[in-house]
């Protein structure tokens, strides 16, 4: 029975990055394709960031608040792993048949008003010529600011204009090498009253019309999924919700229970949050293992070796997959962030970062509690951290398995409180 169970979870997963796959496949044949990632938030999530992996993509998680939201969250991916503004150089003199290397020379010694007539001849070919002049001015600094870089040349560019983003789109992505554009990753808002999910599902229904080729995938609660699979008249938006649906099922609670303690696992109170938190936001096998590996010594669990890269400890990884699966609190934090304070002889370092609410989030380990130095330090950490704005929340790394909800709670109490008074 626990094998069966545990192979249950791993035919899930491989089912899951299989048929993302196939909707891949589909994409590369320009058909347009929306994965509906539905369950557990945390494993789809997870299991959307290990097909991308695979496939050498880099992904966008994003919000939905606009049209224009999705393709400014997709351009800073975009500008932090690609040059740019090389590549738009490389289009703009392939259009004024020039070679890359002379329109470059001409453009940093020419006059103002030889640049300004230049592009005036470019606009005046095509809508891309306006485009192409605002990439190329704006490439580093854009990201944030995009609607007032078009706004400073004369382009007004609303929020919702599905047409004219998906241009955006297009142009952007056909700088990129082949089969390289960035993909995104879409959460619904937190209050969905502003924008109901069916129109948000007809908006990117529209989106993968226009730009086939770009991995798009949406998070979407089962139940929320089921109902509009039941009010939605027949239509392509209805269509591609069905077609593009992903699932992963929560393991079942006996099941869960049983392969905990066959691994070793006695303590009731880990016993349930383990299977609490399986069944709220979901499993996969390094949820599993990392929370099992936290009972066993939360003050010694170390990532592994996918993880090292942005994590420290299995503990981190572990908090930072379920704070991403909660509407509250998604896309508020980031990990081992530095802050522009000084801190001994270099810059501050914490744990979890959320910016706009000036919340810090530590998790401390045993190393916390070793010597009173480290005690110590840790207090002038949190004066420093206080002094300069933030409210600091610190828990035990053990905790994140035995008192998750209150955690969670926790954090959710204070970003509502700080959100409301930066909004006063």
């Amino acid at each position: 029975m626990t094998s069966q169970k545990t192979l249950d979870v791993e035919q899930q997963q491989t089912a899951f990055v299989s048929k993302l796959a196939l909707h891949q496949s589909r994409r590369n044949q320009s058909i347009p394709t929306l994965s509906v990632l539905t369950g557990g938030a945390a494993a789809t999530q997870l299991l959307w960031n290990q097909w991308a992996q695979q496939v050498d993509r880099h992904t966008a998680v994003c919000t939905y608040e606009s049209a224009l939201s999705l393709f400014e969250g997709w351009l800073s991916i975009v500008v932090q792993h690609y040059d740019l503004r090389s590549l738009v150089l490389e289009r703009v003199a392939q259009l004024s048949d020039r070679a890359v290397e002379q329109l470059s020379a001409w453009l940093t010694h020419a006059s103002e008003y030889q640049i300004e007539r230049f592009w005036q001849q470019q606009c005046a070919q095509s809508e891309q010529g306006r485009w192409l002049k605002v990439l190329l001015d704006r490439a580093k600094p854009l990201c944030g600011k995009f609607r007032e870089a078009f706004n400073s040349e004369g382009i007004e560019l609303k929020a919702n204009d599905l047409p004219v983003i998906a241009q955006l789109f297009t142009l952007v992505s056909t700088l990129l090498p082949e089969n390289a554009a960035p993909g995104i990753l879409i959460r619904l808002p937190p209050d969905c009253h502003e924008f109901p999910q069916q129109t948000i599902l007809i908006a990117l229904t529209q989106l993968v019309e226009a730009v086939p080729k770009i991995p798009i995938g949406l998070l979407l609660p089962s139940d929320q999924a089921d109902e509009l699979l039941n009010t939605l008249p027949e239509s392509r938006a209805k269509a591609t919700l069905r077609g593009g649906m992903v699932e992963i099922t929560a393991p079942g609670k006996n099941g869960l229970r049983q392969w905990l303690s066959d691994r070793g696992l006695k303590r009731e109170d880990h016993l349930q949050s383990i299977v609490h938190a399986g069944q709220k936001y979901g499993a996969t096998e390094a949820i599993l293992n990392a929370a099992l590996a936290l009972t066993e010594s939360a003050e010694k669990a170390e990532p592994t070796a996918d993880e090292k890269e942005n994590y420290r400890s299995q503990a981190e990884w572990l908090l930072f997959q379920y704070l991403e699966a909660r509407p509250a609190t998604s896309g508020q934090f980031r990990v081992n962030a530095q802050l522009d304070i000084r801190f001994g002889n270099r810059s501050m370092e914490v744990d979890f970062l959320a910016d706009s609410a000036k919340i810090v989030v530590e998790l401390d380990g045993y190393y916390h509690f070793q010597s009173s130095d480290s005690y110590r330090r840790d207090r002038r950490k949190d004066i420093a951290l206080q002094q300069a704005g933030f409210w600091v929340l610190r828990f035990l790394s053990e905790d994140v398995i035995a008192r998750l909800e209150e955690i969670l709670a926790t954090i959710d109490q204070a970003l509502s409180l700080r959100l409301a008074q930066s909004s006063v």
